[in-house]
């Protein structure tokens, strides 16, 4: 089940982590993602990944590629 970035960092501050399906992940690296167009993310449990789409940019990253760009 897709999430919404958006609602994932609502009233959430850059320093703070959101847990999404057990994955703890920086609310600063999913405010850049949405920056950089990411409406959705999906998580992938059997092999721990993320797939993040917009209108315009489809990605997938490790939980390591997204704490990157925190």
């Amino acid at each position: 089940m897709p999430f919404k970035i958006e609602e994932l960092v609502s009233g959430k501050e850059n320093g703070q982590e959101v847990n999404v399906d057990g994955f703890s992940l920086p609310v600063s690296a999913l405010k850049k993602l949405m920056q950089d167009g990411y409406i959705n993310l999906q998580v992938y449990k059997d092999n721990k990944t993320f797939s993040l789409w917009g209108k315009n940019c489809t990605a997938c990253f490790t939980e390591e590629q997204i704490r990157e760009r925190a």
